[in-house]
């Protein structure tokens, strides 16, 4: 009689360790986005070309710069490319600063680097000088895939500091299949335990400054969270780097490896 209890207990346990594994498998698999296509953050209302950089303006409001491999530009169109896309978030009221945040992305050393045929770089301006919505920024990035065959969907990266890095932590919560890696530099966003179940697929690189009073206090136990159970995830904290954002050749605290060299593996990964 004891045999067959104990028999029916391991039969049990083992279903209920399957389950558990199943479900985790389940909770870490990527899940592409399906594109959503609304004419509102399709048709622009002004559009110029600045080299290297494309204009964007649309009736919604929503203003970006667009940088694509040279050998892509009047090759967009061209679906076997899939190069990856940055998009970068800049702080509160700094929209001024919006491409000069995102040009560390468009150098030669860092295109020839990052991807085989270099990446797409997005950097969008904020409408009321910080972001709001993350449902329209959602359109309008799937907007710019929609036009830009040459961008793989599945392979992009949101980069923000400051009320940026808030927003894009955000915006991959309340869209979890849009971002492959995000990287938050002085960001403050809380995330939910039902929010980090869904992002667990996303690799993300958190990094704060204890004496960024405030910010400190309410970004870093998200990063620490997302960097124990997200997928290829890192965590920096500093003593002393007060309001910063994330640089190429900053550390992530694991030997030599820099931030460029965790994007690299995050926009190389199959």
């Amino acid at each position: 009689m004891k045999i067959k209890l104990c028999t029916r207990i391991c039969i049990i346990c083992a279903i209920v360790l399957l389950l558990i594994a199943s479900l985790a498998v389940w909770l870490y698999a990527p899940k592409k986005l399906k594109l959503t296509f609304d004419a509102a953050y399709y048709w622009t209302t002004k559009q110029f070309d600045a080299s290297p950089w494309l204009y964007r303006e649309y009736a919604t409001g929503h203003k970006y710069f667009l940088y694509l491999p040279e050998k892509y530009r009047n090759d967009k169109d061209n679906e076997a490319a899939k190069i990856p896309l940055i998009v970068t978030f800049h702080g509160s009221m700094e929209q001024a600063k919006a491409i000069s945040y995102a040009r560390p992305f468009i150098s030669e050393e860092f295109q020839r680097n990052i991807y085989p045929e270099g990446c797409a770089v997005l950097a969008v301006v904020a409408r009321i000088g910080y972001f709001t919505d993350p449902h329209s920024m959602s359109l309008l990035i799937q907007s710019v895939l929609l036009q830009n065959k040459c961008i793989d969907p599945t392979n992009i990266v949101g980069w923000g500091f400051s009320q940026g890095a808030k927003y894009a932590v955000e915006l991959a919560c309340y869209e979890p299949h849009l971002f492959r890696g995000v990287i938050s530099g002085s960001g403050f966003y809380q995330m939910s335990l039902k929010e980090l179940l869904t992002v667990l697929p996303v690799n993300f690189y958190f990094a704060t400054s204890e004496n960024d009073k405030g910010i400190f206090e309410q970004g870093s136990p998200t990063g620490k969270r997302c960097a124990f159970w997200c997928r290829n995830s890192r965590y920096v904290q500093y003593k002393s780097r007060y309001h910063f954002h994330v640089e190429l050749k900053d550390k992530t605290g694991r030997g030599d490896e820099t931030a460029f060299d965790w994007m690299k593996s995050v926009v190389n990964k199959n």
